[in-house]
């Protein structure tokens, strides 16, 4: 037994050891950082309506189209180098609490943002919820750098959050950051990655399921 979850520890780190996930994420912090710098800093009549209510649904759209690149890279750049790995597909009620639970987090982080009362603290629970996230991904699957990036999160939060910085745009600050992180330990995965596999047959190898 403690063979077989070995097993199937390793086939779930399998999906995060390219780093795409990281970079992807990464990216998508970064815009979600340029769209919030956007709305405080354009006089824009649809800047309050981007922060205030389509932001939610912007951070949602963000997410799926995050998974679809996700796919596509890993279909070009992964599979043919070290195979796939096939897992079983949510059911149609794990996928729309997960849509719900995308929606909720985005509602949460909108708010936070741009309606909290104090809001001098906003990016320290911006980045308490992500490192959070990204502890439990480490701790779940294992993965070391993922607690390295949730005490990078925190730290980027709390400090600041005690800068002083005009809250108007310490959100934006805190997401480019965090997103910075993600990035470059995505990088740095990737090309350790690419480094160390090399182009397999064109039959991809179909690992535990």
């Amino acid at each position: 037994m403690n063979d077989l979850n070995k097993t199937i520890r390793r086939t779930q780190q399998y999906w995060f050891e390219d780093g795409l996930v990281e970079l992807l994420l990464g990216l998508l912090f970064l815009v979600l950082s340029g769209l919030f710098w956007w709305q405080v800093s354009s006089d824009s009549e649809y800047a309050p309506l981007v922060g205030g209510i389509a932001m939610p649904f912007l951070i949602t759209l963000g997410a799926i189209l995050m998974g679809v690149a996700l796919r596509w890279l890993k279909q070009r750049l992964v599979y043919p180098r070290t195979g796939f790995v096939t897992y079983a597909k949510p059911t149609h009620k794990q996928r729309g609490l997960s849509g719900l639970l995308g929606l909720l987090i985005g509602a949460g982080t909108a708010v936070a943002i741009t309606q909290i009362d104090i809001a001098n603290l906003a990016t320290a629970f911006i980045g308490a919820g992500v490192g959070f996230g990204l502890f439990v991904i480490g701790v779940r699957f294992g993965l070391m750098r993922f607690w390295a990036l949730a005490v990078w999160a925190v730290v980027v939060g709390v400090t600041i959050a005690f800068l002083g910085i005009d809250e108007s745009v310490a959100s934006t600050y805190a997401l480019g950051l965090v997103g910075l992180g993600l990035m470059v330990s995505g990088g740095f995965a990737f090309w350790r990655y690419w480094q160390n596999s090399e182009p397999g047959s064109d039959e991809p190898m179909e690992a535990l399921s």
